[in-house]
């Protein structure tokens, strides 16, 4: 029986593109805004990816400063030292995913404990979970940034969960919107629920979430159907 839910929060509670609109304060254009959100995250995953392989750990704010610059560079954008840093410093404005705030409530009210396990910093977490009126559903946030000293998908970090849970392994849920997540987390032995808004098709690659769903409502929804059934 589910008793934690693990979560991810960049691209499975918030939107990391939604950072566009804090761009385009600075660059004054909606599409180049959207381009330049697109490359910074584009470079920022698979920079996180990375330096956690070649163990050259980087601490994630100076990390996605890094990755600002150069998606700005490659949009050919120039802005100065003091903007970079304004922009860099405004990433907790991320909104939520339309479905996260009904969801995180069932969620409770089922009796399951939420935490986060993710790579930013835990006041980034913190302050994006504020902004995107997350925060009052989550028992805990733990930065695998600051705790670990790595980025998933990285051992370390699943391990750091499976710590922190409170409850048995057997009874942990991972819950992420991303493939390569998944496969973090089941080579660790835990159960996982995918939440692919995207429609992606899965590779192929014998990893079989526990769970697929297309929003996280369908997950809690399902989870709270399972729990009926047991009761």
């Amino acid at each position: 029986m589910t008793k934690t839910l693990l979560f991810d929060t960049w691209g499975t509670l918030v939107d990391n593109y939604s950072i566009a609109d804090v761009i385009e304060q600075y660059v004054q254009e909606s599409h180049l805004a959207h381009r330049i959100a697109a490359d910074w995250r584009f470079q920022q995953k698979w920079a996180m990816f990375y330096t956690t392989l070649a163990d050259n750990f980087v601490p994630h704010p100076d990390l996605t400063e890094a990755c600002l610059r150069w998606a700005l560079e490659h949009q050919g954008v120039k802005l100065s030292c003091a903007t970079i840093k304004e922009i860099n410093g405004e990433y907790h404005r991320l909104r939520a995913y339309p479905d996260v705030i009904g969801a995180l409530k069932s969620f409770k009210e089922q009796g399951l404990t939420v935490k986060i396990v993710a790579n930013p910093t835990k006041k980034m977490i913190e302050d994006h979970s504020r902004f995107a009126g997350t925060i009052d559903y989550i028992d805990e946030i733990i930065s695998s940034g600051e705790e670990a000293r790595a980025f998933k998908p990285s051992p370390r970090v699943f391990q750091l969960g499976i710590e922190r849970a409170g409850c048995a392994k057997e009874d942990i849920l991972w819950v992420t919107g991303h493939f390569w997540e998944v496969v973090g987390a089941m080579r660790q032995g835990l159960r996982c629920a995918w939440t692919n808004r995207a429609r992606q098709p899965m590779l192929q690659i014998g990893v079989q979430p526990t769970y697929i769903t297309a929003n996280l409502q369908e997950l809690a929804d399902t989870l709270a159907q399972e729990s009926r059934k047991v009761a």
